[in-house]
């Protein structure tokens, strides 16, 4: 049977891997090479269907009293974050949609650090 915090580890391992393999995309395209665009933009399509299930996943935690409510806070915002992301990427607003990017990156990798972290006891180590 599955753990619904285990289910959320694997989706936040998802989603910083996602977001990583987005900067790849960026860098090789920004190095001279078209073809990375669209694996740019497959993935950031991705990353919100991911960033979605993480919202869900994370507030059916929270009824559980498995996860806190700044989980479920983060991953809204980091959700509407992600869709400004999309859409200044589109628009190619790129003063905004790279310095963005390494914001995101940042809260995810924290995000998925501070999941894995738990204790089976339910705390946060310290």
């Amino acid at each position: 049977m599955l753990k619904p915090l285990a289910v959320l580890q694997t989706v936040l391992i998802a989603h910083a891997l996602a977001v990583f393999a987005q900067s790849v995309f960026a860098g090789e395209f920004l190095s001279g090479s078209d073809s990375p665009v669209r694996f740019h933009e497959w993935t950031g399509w991705a990353i919100l269907a991911i960033c979605t299930l993480q919202v869900v996943i994370a507030a059916i935690l929270l009824r559980s009293g498995k996860t806190s409510l700044w989980l479920v806070l983060g991953s809204t915002l980091l959700l509407l974050a992600e869709g400004l992301q999309t859409g200044t990427g589109y628009g190619r607003f790129l003063n905004v949609h790279i310095p963005l990017g390494v914001i995101i990156f940042g809260a995810v990798t924290g995000q998925a650090i501070a999941v894995w972290r738990r204790l089976p006891s339910g705390g946060m180590a310290k």
